[in-house]
């Protein structure tokens, strides 16, 4: 049996992007074992895949404090040389992720002849060809794969299995938020997103939530996203009285957070993890994209809407913009109505 090691340690998106690309290698080589590098807080998604047999984690955190930095480091070379490898997939492009694979002591490193960072490709002993012009994240990974297999009929496909004791814990969580029941219909309402000008405000999530719950009387909503984003679910539920509004903002791991996603009828959110975790499952999305490119970034599924605001410095990438005409030009009566329609689809 052959062993490969997967280096692409987050983000969120980043993760679920390069899952079928090792779902598919998984499947042209059924002889083949894959351990993944990861951060800790991304540690439950790479399981998912039967392939991986071990997660490998990356405490970035305790690497960048100069007291904790070498036995942090020495524990990471330690779990790295711990099994040899035949192969190193560097999914990142970045030269930390080129170091960790250098580290395994591996002969055999290959990633992307163009990584995000160039000097990562000094670090490589197999470079890989990727899409010639801009392309959505999991196009990107897939290209790679094919380069590495030399083979054009791989099947990409994805498919994530329930995972019981996350899907038991997501399930108590739910119904704890409703009151002691799952409800048959509920949309899950993501707001946060790792980039300030990511974040459409409350009150943009509130007149979404009180316009589609006016448009189908019987669907619950529900607040989810990381213990950082409690605040903003804080104030969406302020402004929420009276309507079926519950949160599990910083009550979930990534893992329940899938697993609940899972139960949902609906994904409302900014471009965030939570976003890509709905796409990756097939529950429908209406998604707000403002900095970002939703070609490049955005819901990789069929069942979508995509809003961007019609003004010319969208898709700026600034992370940071004092100017909020971004998250202005979005209506929540529209948001609400497509919201609605991909309901209905469903239904």
């Amino acid at each position: 049996m052959k062993r490969y090691l997967i280096v692409k340690p987050s983000s969120l998106g980043d993760i679920l992007h390069a899952m079928p690309a090792v779902s598919a290698l998984a499947k042209a080589c059924p002889d083949v074992s894959v351990d993944w590098v990861v951060k800790p807080a991304f540690a439950d998604l790479p399981p998912y895949l039967p392939c991986v047999s071990r997660v490998i984690l990356f405490h970035d955190d305790e690497l960048r404090k100069p007291f904790h930095f070498l036995p942090a480091f020495l524990r990471l070379c330690a779990d790295l040389r711990r099994e040899p490898y035949d192969a190193v997939i560097d999914l990142q492009g970045l030269v930390r992720s080129a170091v960790i694979g250098r580290l395994t002591g591996c002969a055999f490193r290959a990633g992307p002849a163009t990584p995000r960072e160039r000097p990562a490709s000094k670090f490589y002993t197999r470079h890989l060809k990727g899409h010639e012009h801009p392309c959505h994240a999991v196009e990107v990974n897939n290209a790679l794969m094919k380069d590495f297999l030399g083979r054009e009929d791989l099947d990409f496909s994805l498919t994530l299995p329930v995972n019981e004791p996350f899907a038991r814990r997501a399930r108590e969580a739910v119904a704890v938020a409703f009151g002691g029941t799952v409800p048959d219909r509920f949309a899950v309402v993501a707001p946060g997103a790792r980039w300030a000008t990511k974040k459409w405000p409350a009150d943009f999530f509130s007149a979404v939530i009180s316009s589609l719950a006016r448009r189908d009387p019987g669907l619950k909503f529900l607040l989810a996203g990381t213990r950082d984003e409690a605040e903003d679910a804080n104030a969406i539920l302020a402004r929420s009285k009276g309507l079926p509004v519950a949160s599990v903002c910083g009550k979930t791991g990534v893992g329940e957070l899938l697993e609940l996603i899972r139960l949902s009828s609906l994904m409302v959110c900014n471009d965030s993890g939570p976003m890509h975790i709905a796409a990756a499952l097939g529950v429908p999305v209406a998604a707000m994209f403002g900095p970002t490119d939703p070609a490049l970034t955005g819901p990789y599924c069929e069942k979508k809407s995509v809003f961007i605001p019609e003004i010319a410095c969208n898709r700026c990438f600034l992370r940071y913009c004092k100017d909020s005409r971004c998250h202005a030009s979005v209506d929540p009566g529209t948001v609400a109505e497509a919201s609605f329609k991909l309901l209905m689809e469903r239904n």
